[in-house]
């Protein structure tokens, strides 16, 4: 057993209140199950209609009375691309009405949004379905740019920056975190392919940590071992780091670029940027699980290779690819519409991406701690990555983006035939990705028990 002690006993009650899961609820679904709540437990819940997403479908928040010690905001699909968390919230109402007793327990008015960005989960509802599969995945993949991403739309000045054009969604987002200055916030992420890892606003302490690592290593996806989401992340322990501000992000690239990065940050700032000006004390939880795991990502063995070299592979091999779609980019260019959601993404991705590569390549060249030895995990990790990230789902952009075009108009056949081309690029990237990493898809409800275990293990182990 990886977990102990009473906190870890009050945790393991929960978890073992959690359904077998293996696909994902759609929006009209989720939906449903809120109405449905509402109705069977009018004494202690209220469904609330916040406002519009960009569809104009209502975001909803349906509100859970458990007591009136803390109020937590709770919400899924940060990203649409990440369901995740939606099923994390999902059966976290079905365990509160099932048993009042915990939901008293947490002594919290919950206020849980299932469904953030409706518009974007929208256009991802075609693999939630089946079970998890990395071509179907691509193919019916959408996240949009970071200006139009709820996580990373709220209003921000620093500096040089000043972003003040919040999406339908965050301004939801906001009217929530304004009007119950919540103690608590959970963002509820879901990574691709890594370990499991977390981002906190502070160290949250050893009970709490071992609970973090613990609940993953008994699941069999264990803390990410790899190189972090980005270079200018502060790990605090294994697999947990400290939540970044967009004035962090900033500084780092300003540093490695020499120049103000207003081109390469074209988006606003988190919900904890937002939420810690009404409350500076508010604790924040992101918890990022993945859909495949691969167990090289958790061995810290010394491989005797510097990282810096290691790093050097992988920046090479993220600018192949993202020269590669670049020029498929600008040949289907002239046919796509401005309103096209999967081309704007690409677009997006594309741009920031080369100028953040520019970044990084010189951290690679400057930093001395990358003259330490890289490890199994690090090394493996360099080298997929930009097979998932960059090749597979890039592609999968594109041929959604041509589809999209295609199914509003007809496209000229050397138009249609780039889009069959990116079609048999997703099949071969996944292939290659799959003859490198022995990976596994992860059970629904091993990820939902690892989001679960770090929301109330932080709820009733971080003094409010």
């Amino acid at each position: 057993m990886y977990v102990n002690g009473d906190l870890g006993r009050r945790v393991m009650r929960y978890l073992q209140k959690v359904p077998p899961l293996r696909d994902f609820m759609t929006v009209t679904e989720l939906r449903e199950s809120n109405r449905g709540f509402a109705e069977r437990n009018p004494d202690i819940s209220e469904l609330l209609e916040v406002g519009s997403s960009r569809s104009g479908e209502p975001v909803e928040a349906l509100v859970v009375h458990g007591g009136s010690e803390r109020v937590v905001l709770a919400f899924g699909f940060p990203h649409p691309n990440e369901p995740v968390g939606s099923m994390t919230l999902e059966v976290l109402t079905r365990i509160f009405e099932a048993d009042r007793d915990l939901l008293k327990e947490t002594g919290a008015t919950w206020v849980i949004v299932k469904v953030a960005d409706v518009y974007g989960a929208r256009l991802n509802e075609g693999w939630f379905k089946g079970g998890f599969d990395l071509v179907k995945y691509a193919l019916n993949y959408y996240r949009p740019p970071g200006y139009k991403q709820v996580e990373w739309s709220f209003p921000f000045e620093y500096k040089s920056l000043k972003f003040d054009n919040p999406t339908p969604e965050t301004a939801c987002l906001m009217k929530l975190i304004d009007e119950w200055r919540p103690n608590y916030i959970y963002s509820l992420h879901n990574a691709g392919f890594s370990g499991t890892y977390y981002y906190v606003t502070r160290d949250p302490g050893g009970g709490v940590l071992e609970i973090l690592y613990g609940v993953p290593r008994e699941l069999g996806v264990p803390v990410h071992r790899g190189e972090p989401e980005a270079p200018y992340m502060k790990k605090i322990h294994e697999g947990v780091f400290l939540m970044p501000s967009t004035a962090e992000i900033y500084d780092w690239l300003e540093r490695y670029l020499g120049r103000l990065p207003v081109d390469v940050i074209r988006h606003g700032g988190s919900s904890y940027d937002c939420a810690r000006r009404l409350n500076p004390d508010v604790f924040e939880l992101v918890s990022e699980v993945p859909y495949v795991y691969d167990e090289r990502l958790d061995d810290n063995t010394p491989i005797g290779i510097p990282r810096r070299e290691i790093l050097r592979l992988s920046y090479e091999s993220k600018v192949k690819l993202n020269k590669e779609l670049e020029a498929e980019v600008e040949r289907v260019k002239p046919y796509m519409s401005e309103d096209n959601p999967f081309f704007e993404s690409l677009s997006y991705f594309l741009e920031t991406g080369a100028r953040e590569l520019e970044a990084e390549k010189k951290w690679i060249e400057a930093d001395p701690s990358l003259e330490e030895s890289a490890t199994v995990a690090q090394a493996f990790d360099a080298y997929t990555v930009p097979i998932f990230y960059g090749g597979i789902l890039r592609y999968g952009l594109l041929y959604r983006a041509i589809g999209h075009e295609h199914q509003r108009s007809s496209l000229p056949p050397e138009v249609v035939a780039i889009r069959e081309k990116a079609r048999n690029r997703v099949v071969e990237l996944a292939g290659r990705f799959g003859k490198y990493s022995k990976y596994y898809v992860v059970d629904v409800d091993k990820l939902v028990k690892i989001q679960l275990a770090s929301i109330i293990a932080t709820l009733l182990g971080v003094p409010k």
